[in-house]
């Protein structure tokens, strides 16, 4: 499977609720061996009209944040847990999140990144139940990615 195609199974899925009032699913953006793999919880307005992760205000907060670090935008892959916009931006609801779980994690398998850093309390438990942001912000840890279903 390549990150086009996955991209296509990504736009098409119905699989939960969120599908109902989201304009259209968002894939991640980036390329296969970006160093750095970036995930945030969901699209945001911005993001659920123009198809792509942190366009909006966000990702602006984030693009500045990457150049202060001297990252560049090549060397970046970004994802989120959910593909679809929550209504009023509200944090997805468990059932949600394991609905797109599969498709992130297909997606950092493609990659192959170096590093995976999650930008939130949603992606974060994806990867450890060891307490939340507060608890782990700044942690390194390392986290098996679940094979292929």
């Amino acid at each position: 499977m390549t990150l086009e195609e996955l991209s296509k199974e990504i736009k098409a899925c119905q699989r939960c609720e969120l599908r109902m009032t989201a304009t259209s699913p968002v894939p991640g953006y980036g390329e296969i061996g970006a160093e750095y793999f970036l995930i945030g919880e969901a699209p945001g307005q911005q993001e659920d009209a123009e198809g792509i992760p942190f366009v909006g205000r966000s990702g602006q907060r984030l693009n500045k944040l990457l150049e202060l670090a001297g990252i560049a935008q090549a060397d970046v892959y970004l994802s989120n847990v959910c593909r679809c916009r929550p209504m009023d931006n509200k944090t997805p609801k468990k059932k949600e999140v394991n609905a797109c779980k599969e498709f992130l994690m297909r997606e950092i398998r493609l990659v192959k990144p170096q590093l995976v850093i999650t930008l939130g309390s949603t992606p974060l438990s994806l990867f450890t139940d060891s307490g939340g942001v507060s608890t782990m912000h700044g942690t390194v840890f390392e986290s098996e990615i679940p094979d292929d279903d």
